[in-house]
């Protein structure tokens, strides 16, 4: 009986235990099943803030204000208008010989007497000064001077000039019965006892022209011009001459 108590113990042993471990699972299943229904909202899934990108800042473009293009304005230039020189001819004096041209031949008078624009750098110690109209000239045995910076510069002689003694190798002219006394280019007539300069004569006739003199033809004719003082070519008793036909 002993026997058959604890075998029954051990059934019901058994028996507990069956259950013990049949009770298990669906114990942790409760407890899982417990948990289970603690189900947590999943996270709201918040969609990202739209991210607005910064507006482009365009920066203006700089308004270039058009040059205004101005036509070229058309620049006449004025004609000229030369207004014809009406040449007026020459009253020369009549000449009494007849016009004969022949070549012009420079003629000097002595190693003293120097052409119009030559230039000394000493004069000579007979050399005196002479004032005419507040000009100052310097004379030089039959040669007028000026004053220059590097020396003396021989130049026409003045009108009015007055000197004691006529210089050597002077011809004498008559015209109408007028004596004049000739040199280098140079008309004196006498004035008291001096000779004084004076205009050329007209109808003078001279046998020589200095250094300086210029040929132009007027009217097909040859004429030298000395000192602003028109002469014609001739021949007086075969020599070749020439006559003063217009004076300065």
């Amino acid at each position: 009986m002993k026997l058959h108590q604890q075998k029954n113990k051990l059934s019901t042993d058994i028996i507990a235990f069956s259950v013990f471990i049949l009770l298990i699972p669906v114990s942790a299943l409760a407890q899982r099943s417990q948990h289970s229904t603690h189900v947590t909202a999943p996270a709201r899934v918040v969609k990202p803030a739209h991210v607005v990108k910064p507006a482009r800042v365009v920066t203006p473009a700089r308004v270039v204000t058009p040059v205004r293009v101005v036509a070229p304005v058309h620049v006449v230039t004025p004609v000229r208008v030369v207004t014809p020189v009406r040449r007026v001819p020459i009253a020369f004096h009549p000449a009494p010989y007849p016009y004969r041209y022949h070549p012009y031949a420079p003629y000097h008078w002595r190693a003293t007497w120097h052409p119009i624009g030559y230039l000394m750098t000493a004069l000579t110690t007979a050399a005196i000064v002479i004032t005419v109209k507040n000009n100052q000239y310097h004379y030089d045995d039959g040669v007028y001077y000026t004053k220059e910076s590097n020396g003396y510069k021989a130049v026409p002689a003045p009108i009015g000039a007055t000197i004691s003694e006529l210089p050597k190798g002077y011809a004498s002219v008559n015209v109408s019965g007028a004596n004049y006394y000739y040199y280098g280019g140079t008309y004196y007539a006498k004035e008291s006892n001096k000779y004084k300069v004076v205009s050329a004569p007209a109808g003078a006739i001279v046998s020589h022209l200095p250094e300086g003199a210029e040929e132009k033809t007027i009217s097909g004719q040859k004429y030298m011009i000395y000192d602003n003082v028109y002469y014609q070519p001739i021949s007086k008793d075969g020599q070749n001459s020439y006559v003063v036909v217009q004076g300065k």
